[in-house]
């Protein structure tokens, strides 16, 4: 009798040939190769004088790797299934949560200097109004504004890229703790989740996670930009900048309806997503008994439904979006009439430095 030989198959993706070999130039490049992101220049050199192919990418790094991903944030949440009340977003920012904060203080940056320009703009109108002004004061002021807006530039890319990793990182983490629980599920356990739901949490739920890291910092940014704006405006328009908040505040209501129906239309087209994503594995699980008895146009039909269905709510969420972008980019032009028009209305003159400050 003959034993039959077991070969190790092939990877299907073979191993990069780039010239950093094992390692990912992220980790080789300093200082100035991460700010500058120029560790990505020979790829894009590359990529100008051909089509890249997979032996041209680099290698991941290994921060970023699912492997060390998961092990990372198993280790944190093992520590929360131990508490009475585990939650997951305490596991990821354990795991994850520094670069994120570092994002954070970036952006800081970024939306403080973002006040520059207004107040130096301010300078230069009446700088240019004054004849004897010293020439010299007026390249102080154009070197502020250069030189701000160079850090803002440099705040603002890393600030996304940190997000945008530390997306990657948790998408991948719940991607695949999400897998490994879904390979050791009790029978019962299985009967209550399909296997179009723990598609959709993979697929669907974890890109979500993953998209929200890039507005979490929202939360408190926002309200930095609105009390330091209404502080400068205060100090350009007097009072008449309340009536540009009387706008916000009656906007306010507006918003918080469109955020609710958002919500709940997205709901909606979850549900119906998570329907035809089951009757479709439905259909491929049992495929061979549907040839066999005909059943192709029936059940055609009865996924083509769902999938109908499904349009019909992705349409009205994306018209339902597209009409609260409409009135959120509307707010500031709003602000802005009513404030300059309070201001006119109590008496004032509106100059151009004025109006430039406080359109800045």
């Amino acid at each position: 009798m003959t034993v039959k030989k077991h070969h190790e198959t092939k990877p299907l993706l073979v191993k990069s040939t780039s010239e950093f070999g094992d390692k990912c130039p992220q980790q080789l490049g300093g200082c100035w190769s991460s700010v500058f992101f120029s560790w990505l220049t020979p790829l894009l050199d590359l990529g100008n004088k051909r089509p890249l192919e997979f032996n041209d990418l680099y290698q991941l790094n290994p921060n970023d790797q699912a492997v060390n991903v998961s092990s990372s944030f198993q280790q944190y949440w093992e520590q929360e299934l131990g508490k009475s009340t585990p939650r997951l977003w305490r596991a990821l920012a354990k795991a994850f949560g520094w670069p994120f904060a570092y994002a954070g203080l970036l952006k800081l940056v970024h939306d403080s200097l973002q006040f520059v320009g207004p107040l130096v703009i301010k300078l230069i109108i009446e700088f240019l109004s004054d004849p004897n002004a010293d020439v010299k004061m007026g390249m102080v002021y154009v070197a502020a504004i250069f030189v701000s807006g160079i850090v803002q530039s440099f705040a603002l890319r890393q600030y996304f890229f940190l997000c945008f990793e530390t997306g990657l990182r948790l998408r991948s983490a719940v991607v695949t703790a999400v897998y490994q629980k879904s390979l050791v599920l009790s029978a019962s356990a299985k009967g209550k989740k399909s296997t179009g739901e723990i598609t959709n949490l993979m697929s669907i739920d974890a890109q979500r996670l993953q998209e929200i890291t890039n507005y979490s910092h929202a939360i408190w940014y926002a309200f930095f930009q609105i009390i330091i704006s209404s502080y400068l405006l205060y100090l350009q328009l007097g009072v008449a900048f309340l009536a540009g908040v009387a706008v916000m505040l009656l906007i306010i209501p507006a918003t918080a309806a469109i955020s609710k129906m958002m919500r709940s239309l997205q709901k909606r087209l979850m549900q119906v997503k998570d329907e035809r994503v089951k009757v479709v594995y439905e259909v491929l699980s049992g495929i061979k008994v549907i040839k066999l008895q005909a059943w192709e146009n029936s059940f055609t039909t009865r996924v083509m439904e769902f999938r109908t269905n499904e349009l019909d709510r992705l349409r009205t969420y994306i018209y339902a979006n597209s009409f609260s972008s409409v009135v959120f980019n509307g707010v500031p032009s709003l602000v802005t009439v009513a404030s300059f028009g309070a201001y006119i209305g109590l008496g004032n003159t509106l100059d151009v430095g004025t109006a430039l400050t406080s359109l800045a």
